[in-house]
Parts: structure tokens; C-alpha cells; sequence
């Protein structure tokens, strides 16, 4: 079994990459890793982990997934790698199984080659750990409480190793090769004044003697800017140096070293053809200043609701919301609505309704199941959320969004800002959209941004519940775990296809108290995600094409429209346990949500 952390955390056994859990299982493990043979305490997991806000049955927790990982060590021959302590559990494995470990030892071996003027092997032995590296370490575990530190110091000993590696092949004459990858370290590290000093050596023993100056001022102007500091001493010798041609900057004879020139060659070719990356994805700053969204008046346009015509038949109520009853699993009413409803929403105590085709919102009392109000909001709504007396609704394609107090338009907020965001959630404090690799928090009450955050993965839908917002992104195939508070992603859980040829690609999200719930479309399954443990605990296939799904949560299940069988599938958060219920068997539902301890589906009428 070989253990990697150079990269994304990865374990291989008989060069086959094991299945880790989730996030915070992978987190676990990775800390164990980095303390390997290494006494490590359950205090220090718990806040390496979960950081300050571990579940409340965070000892339970903890014991689930140290079972986890010593089941998985032992499938594959480990049997005895994890050992409780007295004071906390140890990860014992051969040094050798380990990445880092291996990384560490080619790296003193090239070090003490190139101690010994054996500056041919120092070189190889040091691209040799180079090589072992996969791309930014710990590349998934980015938001994990313990990961910055550690990050860190891993980014350090790599890119020590490289400065290391570069100044052994500027001893070998190899000046030409080194120079484009120094100016893209340079650029992507201009704080490191070693790399500055190998450039500028490079540069000047390729005859560009004015680039190397260029160099240094370019330096002295950014240390100035950035840190109101002068260059250090090596670079303004350095500079002097240049300047009067001093002889010891010449370049040495290329000579064999102690090993042929296809050797030389083939670790040129190798040093080529690896592709390099930036090392660290610095999350931070995710959360840009405060931006203020201007209100606009607009003057209330009562829309006038027309009537759908089809194969020269009238219809007075185009469509309906159907209610179903959790208790029975049975349709037990029916409300008309508009012409085309094509989104329902639970908020404020009410259930809402979205109709494209009429540019309405009907408001619907779920104690009567009548309908209280209808507005013509004039745009076409990609989704709605109500909280504190208002209803608030988007439209991606106009930009607009749209403040509604209960039977009227009581703000519209300008479109510079919203183009594209059609998935919406609220909060006891803020209405969250998403899109693109955005999201945004706006405040209830003055409708201002409190923050915009720039997410890694694309969001295809938002929800908030169980303690956190949540968004999922379908090219990613991820649900991201959002604080309330600050808008920070904290969590990121992939929904990967284990063994499946295609993988799921998650449209929609909803929270209940207990579970988060996702839709994957392209698979047609629903995936049941713990938030204590933040890991997958079910997969639901649906049992039908992907079709146009919607999905809801609460009264203890989940619920999953399905436009083209006409169907509303119950799955039972406690029992697992799906039920098929037939909603509308001659027409399409187009929406679900849970209000009032009942079931509502919008029916668009054919």
C-alpha cells in the first residue's frame, strides 16, 4: 500500500487508488499521515478536523471514522496500522510507503551530493523528489481546519528543493534551459530573492546582460511597493557584479560530471516534459468588500393573466398545485393557479407560486389551501424565497431581482450584478444566490450585498439548512458546506462515481434538520449526505431517464418530481424506504415543496 500526499491525498494498493469517504474521513487520515509513527491525541484531531464547532457528538463521530479507516488499512493487508494509545492513536506504516517520507530522503541525498561536489547526481537525485509531486499538496483537503499550516511548510520544502535542483544545473552549465522556467517561478514567487538571483545568473550567462539588470529593478520597484524594503544583500552585489562583468559570474565548461550526456539528456527531457502547477490555491479572500446595490422605484404593472389556448380549447385555470398528504402518501387537493406554474417555494408561512407564462406570483394559504394573493411581478421568476414580510424573486436572463411585500413590488433592485443568478436561499439574516463560480449574501432588510465570494467549482443550485448553506456543483460533482456567517466555504464533498461509468452530475439541493439531500440528474439518483459527518450515508437510483427532476425536503423524507411519468417519489430519511406516488397521471409536474405538513406540486396542464 503507498500513501501520497504530494498532490491530492490518494492511497494505492497494488497501484489501484482506493475509495476514501468523504471529506472529513480523508481530512482524518491525512493528519495521521502527517504524523506518521507519531502519537497524535484526540483533542488534536477533533480541532485538526472539525476545528471550533465539532458536532455535539463529535466522540461518537470520531469513533466512526477511526473504525472506518482501520477497516479500510486492513482490507488491504494492514491489519494493526492503527493503534489506540493511552493518549490518542498512532498511524504506524515503513516510512518508505509514504510520499512525503520518500520526497524528504531523495531530497538530503541530493543535498549531500551536491555537499560533496558531485553536483551531476545531487542534480538527479533532487528531480528525482521533484518528480514525486502531483500537483498542489493536499489539493483537496484546501479547507480542512488543519490544512494552512500544513500546506505551508509542504510548499516550502518543495519549492527549497527546487531552488536547490536549479542551482545545481547553473553549476553545470545549463543556463539556456533554466531561464523559462525561472521567469514563470519568478512571476508565480516574486517574494523568493533566491529565484530572482538565479535568474538574473541565467540571464546573464546567456548574454543578456541588460535583462538580468531589468531584473533587479524590477525587484528593488516591487520589494519597494510591496514591502517598503530595499533588495537583500546578494541581489545588490549581484547587480554590482553584472555591472563590471565580474569574472566569477562566467559560465562553467560543460563537462560530463561523472555521468554521460544521454544521462544529462534524459533529465533535461524529464524536467521538460514534467508540467508545472501553481502549488498552493490560496482560498483566502474569497470574501470581497461589501458592495452597495442601488434600489430603483418601479411603478406596479397589475399584468393581465391570459388564458392558455391549445388545439382550439380554452382553459379559465391552465394548471393546479397538487396537495399530497406525507401521512397517506395520497393526493388530498388541488388549488388552480395561473397558466403555467413552473416553480412552488415554502416561506413566511405561505406557499408560493411562480408562473413564467403570466409573470405572476400567487401567494396560497397552506392551512386553507386557498389562494390568498396574485401579483404580476412583470419577469419571469427562476426562482423564488420569501422571509420577514417579503418575497423575493430572480431573473437570470433580465438580471433583475425583485423585492415583493405581500401584494405589491416593493423594491427592484437594478440588473448590474444579477445577470445569471437563478438559484436562491434564505436565512434568518441573508437571501443567498448563486452562479457561475459566485455566490452572494444579501441582506433582508436594506437589500444591500454583504459579501460576494468567489467559489472554485461552478453552482447549480443553493439550499440552507442543518446548521450551513450548501451548494452543489454539478462539473465538479461536489457539494460545497458554506459558514452562514462569513460566506466561506468549509467543506468541500464530492459525490464521485465509484464504479459507474458515468458520474453523477448534481442539479439540486435541499436541507432538512437531520440531511442534505442532492439530485444528480445525468444518473437519476438522489444522494443522502449526513451533516455531521459530512460524508455520503445512501445513494437512491430513481429508477427512471434522467427527465426534469425537482427535488424538496422535510416532514422526515425527501421528495422527487418527475415531469415525464407524472410521478413524486418519497425516499425515508429514517428508514430509507422510497415510495411512487402518482401525482398527475394526464399532465406534467413541474415543481415540489414541503409547507405545513404537506406536500405541494405544481401540475402544468397539457
Amino acid at each position: 500500500m503507498e500513501f501520497r500526499l504530494l498532490g491530492p491525498l490518494e492511497v494505492r494498493s497494488g497501484g489501484t487508488p482506493l475509495s476514501l469517504g468523504g471529506p472529513k474521513q480523508r481530512a482524518l487520515l491525512a493528519l495521521l499521515l502527517l504524523h506518521v509513527n507519531e502519537v497524535v491525541s484526540r483533542d488534536r484531531l477533533i480541532d485538526g478536523v472539525w476545528g471550533e464547532s465539532p458536532p455535539s457528538t463529535i466522540a461518537a463521530v470520531l469513533n466512526v471514522y477511526l473504525s472506518k479507516l482501520r477497516k479500510l488499512l486492513a482490507a488491504s493487508g494492514l491489519d494493526n496500522a492503527l493503534v489506540t494509545q493511552p493518549h490518542g492513536y498512532m498511524l504506524r506504516i515503513e516510512p518508505e510507503r509514504l510520499d512525503l517520507h520518500r520526497f524528504e530522503q531523495l531530497a538530503r541525498e541530493g543535498r549531500k551530493a551536491l555537499a560533496e561536489e558531485n553536483t551531476e547526481q545531487g542534480a538527479a537525485r533532487l528531480e528525482e523528489a521533484l518528480a514525486l509531486w502531483r500537483g498542489p499538496p493536499l489539493a483537496d483537503l484546501a479547507y480542512a481546519p488543519f490544512a494552512a499550516s500544513k500546506i505551508g511548510r509542504l510548499v516550502e520544502l518543495r519549492l527549497s528543493a527546487l531552488e536547490d535542483r536549479i542551482e545545481a544545473e547553473l553549476a553545470l552549465g545549463r543556463h539556456f534551459e533554466v531561464v523559462p522556467e525561472l521567469t514563470e517561478l519568478v512571476a508565480e514567487y516574486p517574494l523568493r530573492e533566491r529565484l530572482r538571483v538565479q535568474l538574473m545568473v541565467a540571464l546573464y550567462r546567456t548574454g543578456r546582460q541588460s535583462d538580468a539588470l531589468h531584473v533587479y529593478q524590477e525587484s528593488r520597484r516591487f520589494l519597494a511597493e510591496e514591502l517598503g524594503i530595499d533588495p537583500g544583500p546578494e541581489l545588490q552585489r549581484l547587480e554590482k557584479a553584472i555591472l563590471v562583468h565580474d569574472p566569477s559570474l562566467a559560465p562553467p565548461r560543460r563537462s560530463g560530471g561523472g555521468s554521460s550526456a544521454a544521462a544529462r539528456g534524459a533529465l533535461f527531457r524529464r524536467r521538460v516534459r514534467r508540467r508545472r502547477s501553481p502549488l498552493l490555491a490560496v482560498l483566502a479572500g474569497l470574501l470581497a468588500a461589501a458592495v452597495a446595490v442601488p434600489i430603483l422605484a418601479l411603478s406596479q404593472g397589475e399584468a393581465e393573466r391570459p388564458r392558455r389556448e391549445q388545439a382550439g380549447l380554452m382553459f379559465a385555470s391552465g394548471s393546479e398545485v397538487a396537495v399530497v398528504s406525507p401521512d397517506t402518501n395520497k393526493v388530498v387537493g388541488r388549488v388552480p393557479v395561473g397558466s403555467e406554474p413552473t416553480l412552488v417555494r415554502e416561506g413566511d408561512g405561505s406557499v408560493w407560486v411562480a408562473d413564467r407564462h403570466d409573470q405572476t406570483v400567487t401567494q396560497i394559504d397552506p392551512e386553507s389551501r386557498r389562494v390568498v394573493s396574485t401579483l404580476g411581478i412583470g419577469f419571469s421568476a427562476d426562482d423564488l424565497a420569501a422571509k420577514d414580510g417579503a418575497v423575493w424573486a430572480v431573473d437570470r436572463e433580465q438580471g433583475v431581482l425583485g423585492k415583493l411585500a405581500y401584494g405589491e413590488i416593493s423594491d427592484r433592485f437594478e440588473r448590474r450584478g444579477f445577470v445569471g443568478f437563478a438559484r436562491m436561499a434564505v436565512d434568518d439574516k441573508a437571501l443567498w444566490l448563486g452562479s457561475g463560480n459566485s455566490l452572494i449574501r444579501v441582506d433582508l432588510a436594506t437589500g444591500r450585498v454583504l459579501n460576494r465570494a468567489d467559489v472554485p467549482v461552478e453552482l447549480d443550485g443553493v439550499a440552507v439548512g442543518a446548521g450551513a448553506v450548501w451548494a452543489v456543483s454539478g462539473p465538479a460533482a461536489a457539494v460545497l458546506r458554506i459558514d452562514r456567517d462569513t460566506g466561506a466555504v468549509t467543506d468541500q464533498i464530492p459525490i464521485a462515481a465509484r464504479h459507474d461509468v458515468r458520474s453523477p452530475y448534481p442539479m439540486g439541493v435541499a436541507a432538512s434538520a437531520d440531511f442534505v439531500w442532492v439530485l444528480n440528474t445525468s444518473t437519476s439518483t438522489v444522494t443522502k449526505i449526513d451533516p455531521d459527518l459530512e460524508d455520503i450515508v445512501a445513494t437512491f437510483p430513481l429508477g427512471s431517464g434522467p427527465g426534469s427532476l425537482k427535488l424538496a425536503a422535510g416532514e422526515g423524507a425527501a421528495w422527487i418530481c418527475n415531469q415525464d411519468d407524472g410521478t413524486l417519489t418519497r425516499i425515508d430519511a429514517e428508514t430509507d424506504a422510497m415510495t411512487s406516488i402518482t401525482v398527475a397521471p394526464h399532465d406534467r409536474p413541474t415543481d415540489v415543496a414541503v409547507a405545513g405538513g404537506l406536500v405541494w406540486v405544481t401540475v402544468d396542464k397539457w
